[in-house]
């Protein structure tokens, strides 16, 4: 696995959002920013000049959302990392993000911890951690763990509220937890993790 920080490319139409996300990582050896771009004119091309290993990008943006953006770049690029960041803390982005392909989703007032791991992905003890889940129980407890109830989780996975009962019992039984609160440190523990060791893509 390599060690090499994760090349990072950062869309954001506000030269504050971008300068301050500079300033947040600066001095971090898991990632290097090595382009900026103000809007998603050129982005494809882009893409493949800088070959970054992420896209960071706005969700809110005047030309194009940031989900339009990355579902056209997921058809072209399928193996880059997309990240989405957002003023905007709601479950339901969540869940519309992952349907078009983007890797995780950051609040732009998030610790710059919380930056590193959307941008860097998990790392291996992680990945073998997390298939004891389905992709579905997975997208749940993550909704669980940002403080989702199940009526929120229930209306972002599109799901009735009894499913998300299941689901929930379901990812404790495997994860050996007794309640919702032991279910979230499990998840949030493998969150944490991810800033350790040299990392490789979430599942």
């Amino acid at each position: 696995m390599s060690s090499k920080p994760a090349r990072v490319l950062v869309i954001d139409d506000d030269p504050l959002v971008r300068t301050g996300i500079r300033l947040l990582l600066r001095g971090n050896t898991s990632v290097s920013i090595v382009g900026e771009f103000a809007g998603h004119r050129g982005l494809l091309e882009a893409v493949k000049d800088l070959q970054p290993d992420v896209l960071l990008m706005d969700l809110f943006m005047p030309e194009e959302s940031g989900l339009s953006v990355a579902r056209r770049v997921r058809l072209v690029y399928p193996d880059l990392r997309m990240v989405l960041m957002s003023s905007i803390d709601n479950p339901a982005l969540y869940a519309d993000a992952r349907n078009v392909g983007v890797n995780a989703f950051v609040a732009k007032t998030a610790p710059a911890a919380d930056f590193i791991t959307a941008l860097v992905g998990a790392d291996s003890s992680s990945k073998t951690s997390t298939t004891v889940l389905s992709d579905r129980e997975i997208q749940v407890v993550e909704l669980l763990a940002m403080g989702a109830s199940n009526e929120e989780i229930s209306a972002a996975l599109h799901l009735s509220q009894n499913t998300v009962k299941t689901y929930v019992s379901r990812a404790m039984d495997k994860t050996d937890t007794t309640n919702r609160v032991q279910l979230s440190n499990w998840f949030h523990g493998l969150a944490e993790s991810h800033l350790l060791g040299d990392r490789v893509d979430t599942p």
